[in-house]
């Protein structure tokens, strides 16, 4: 599996609170920027999962497992067309100080990760820092 871990991001919280508004996937859309949400259909979640199409292509999302205040970990479901393994982890430097970074691996063919690579990387940046301009305004 190819490996892409994004740069990491300070948000002015403690890690109990960014931890409970990652490990709820039902409230999840409310991350997702603007701009973006024009892109998405069908978007669906619950507690564990959501699912959505882009471009078409549809995409879900399972939460595996969660360590409290350090850990969540994702993967795909339903029809996602590639494999993949996703790490949010969570440390807290102080009390309005959490740091956060996503460590995603994905099962790329050769094709994929020639047109893809440097694109996940860009992507996987853009998510963090989105997340943490989203918690940092409430």
């Amino acid at each position: 599996m190819d490996e892409f871990i994004s740069d990491i991001v300070k948000i002015n919280h403690n890690a109990e609170r960014i931890y409970n508004a990652m490990a709820d996937m039902s409230v999840f859309s409310q991350m997702i920027p603007t701009a973006q949400i024009k892109k998405i259909e069908d978007f669906q979640s619950a507690q564990d999962t959501c699912s959505f199409k882009v471009k078409g292509m549809e995409i879900g999302i399972q939460i595996i497992d969660r360590e409290p205040y350090k850990t969540i970990k994702y993967t795909g479901y339903k029809q996602t067309p590639v494999e993949f393994f996703a790490w949010l982890q969570l440390k807290e430097i102080a009390d309005d100080d959490t740091r956060l970074r996503i460590v995603f691996r994905a099962k790329l063919n050769l094709m994929m990760k020639t047109l893809l690579k440097g694109k996940i990387k860009k992507e996987l940046d853009k998510f963090v820092y989105q997340i943490s301009d989203s918690l940092n305004r409430n």
